[in-house]
């Protein structure tokens, strides 16, 4: 069956239509005319395998496994069309669900290739690399195009450990150095001597060497990256993002702030000098450690942090002029917005990393909020992942009491 490709659907998979039924077909990009075989065959929509390419757009990738990882979904097509495909898709979800043409302000985007500072790797069988899409079978890297060039080095020197060891997987972090974060059976003395110029070494949990953290920094601050801490992967688009937020809320006096879902305490840290008082809440104890860790690095006595979940504290505050929230994919839960609705603060900025759950929330929020601005922010170049900056601002109603 042939199929010319139209679009790209929002996870990155070409789309079709088979008598006005709509078609996704993976491994395709727009232009492509394919033959294809249906695999799945549902009630809206089918789904597609290609069997063969009839006519095949240029693609762009220089990553040597993306027809086989399946790790980056956008990696054939130029950058540019990447970005305008993740500003598309963000206008047409606020369109659909809220009914309303967006402007966005700004496209915030940095290097697409070799800026993770973070990568996960399997070992199997005496090779070391990624699971493929949607399965356990490996697929054997000697480098990766979208992680920074000194974490290549490192896995280009792990295969004599794989090939001597019983390595399981590892974890390679960079953050003005190397961290490094091994499981399996692996010899302790072979793996220091291997890696004499990594600055932390864990091996199944254990500390074996350093202090046990590398230093990141983020605009003028300094953060605390260990093993277990979570960190944004893309340094450079996220100095930017927050560059952004506190570009917005410069000058405007605020008095409290909350910074919900607040991870290892980054954002609030950063707009600590804008406000005269910043409070934090994150469910992850490892989190709110390292959080408490950053305030003392960088000299902060204005802010302090929870470790509960939001929903459980949030109903605590009140006289609140500023909250930032940066939930997890699955965004806010109702408890929380119907606080952030009572609160009332006089601004709300909303950083999401699933444009399908803000602006679900968002039309909640509508009640009482009215979006100022808009922007986002490429922080996962290649995917089809992209971070939505959302200003809202208290619309001018009096309460009943």
């Amino acid at each position: 069956m042939k199929v010319v490709i139209e679009k790209l659907d929002h996870f990155g998979n070409g789309l079709s239509r088979i008598d006005g039924k709509i078609v996704f077909v993976p491994k395709t990009i727009p232009g492509d005319i394919v033959e294809i075989d249906i695999v799945k065959d549902n009630k809206k929509f089918q789904e597609g395998k290609v069997i063969n390419y009839i006519e095949k757009q240029d693609r762009h990738s220089i990553c040597p496994y993306s027809n086989i990882c399946g790790g980056c979904h956008l990696i054939d097509l130029k950058y540019d069309d990447q970005l305008k495909y993740k500003e598309n898709k963000v206008k047409e979800l606020f369109k659909k669900v809220l009914n309303i043409d967006i402007d966005i302000k700004d496209v915030i985007s940095g290097n697409n290739y070799y800026y993770r500072n973070k990568i996960s790797l399997h070992v199997q069988n005496k090779k070391i690399g990624f699971y493929s899409e949607e399965s356990h079978n490996l697929v054997e890297i000697d480098n990766c195009v979208i992680t920074n060039k000194e974490i290549n080095l490192v896995i280009e020197n792990l295969k004599d450990i794989v090939k001597s060891n019983d390595m399981q997987e590892v974890t390679i972090r960079n953050h003005n150095g190397i961290l490094l974060d091994i499981k399996g059976k692996i010899n302790k003395e072979e793996l220091l001597n291997s890696f004499s110029d990594v600055d932390v070494i864990y091996l199944n949990d254990k500390l074996i060497k350093g202090e046990g953290f590398v230093i990141s920094n983020i605009l003028d601050k300094k953060f605390k990256v260990s093993s277990k801490s979570f960190f944004q992967v893309n340094n450079e688009v996220c100095a930017k993002i927050f560059n952004s937020v506190r570009n917005y809320i410069k000058g405007k006096n605020y008095e409290k702030a909350l910074d919900l879902y607040c991870g290892t305490g980054i954002i609030g840290i950063l707009i600590s000098d804008l406000v005269e008082s910043v409070t934090g809440i994150e469910v992850v104890s490892d989190a709110v450690i390292n959080a408490n860790d950053n305030k003392e690095l960088n000299n902060i006595d204005n802010i302090s942090f929870i470790c509960d979940k939001v929903e459980n504290r949030i109903n605590e505050f009140s006289d609140i002029d500023l909250i930032i929230v940066d939930p997890p994919r699955s965004g806010l839960d109702s408890k929380s917005i119907d606080n952030i609705l009572r609160i009332g603060a006089k601004d709300v900025i909303y950083i999401s990393c699933n444009p399908n759950t803000l602006v679900r929330d968002l039309k909640e929020l509508s009640t009482l909020y009215d979006i100022k601005e808009i922007s986002i922010a490429d922080m996962f170049p290649n995917t089809y992942h992209v971070e939505t900056i959302v200003f809202l601002n208290c619309k001018q109603i009096v309460k009943e009491l």
